[in-house]
């Protein structure tokens, strides 16, 4: 599957997980994809992030490009778990 860091940083904000900026939050998303438990690799750096409308961009602090990367679909679960465990607002 294709997933892009602008939607997993779209899920981490809409989930009240995190408030590290973009760049930073892209990096570790780019480490734990391309990561031995993931095994994802990227496939475009620099993909104009469409979002329904700038107010929403604005509300969650989103990024205006972002890397996507493809990884096996049966990684997804695990994917978010890791985020979720690193990023979860304490």
């Amino acid at each position: 599957m294709i997933i892009g860091a602008d939607e997993l940083i779209l899920w981490l904000r809409k989930n009240n997980h995190t408030l590290e900026p973009n760049e930073r939050l892209g990096k570790e998303i780019r480490k734990i994809i391309e990561g031995d438990n993931i095994g994802g690799k990227l496939i475009e750096r620099n993909k104009h992030s469409y979002w329904g409308n700038e107010k929403n961009a604005n509300r969650f602090n989103l990024p205006k490009t972002s890397a996507q990367y493809e990884i096996s679909i049966n990684k997804a679960t695990t994917l978010f778990q890791t985020l979720e465990n690193r990023y979860i607002a304490i």
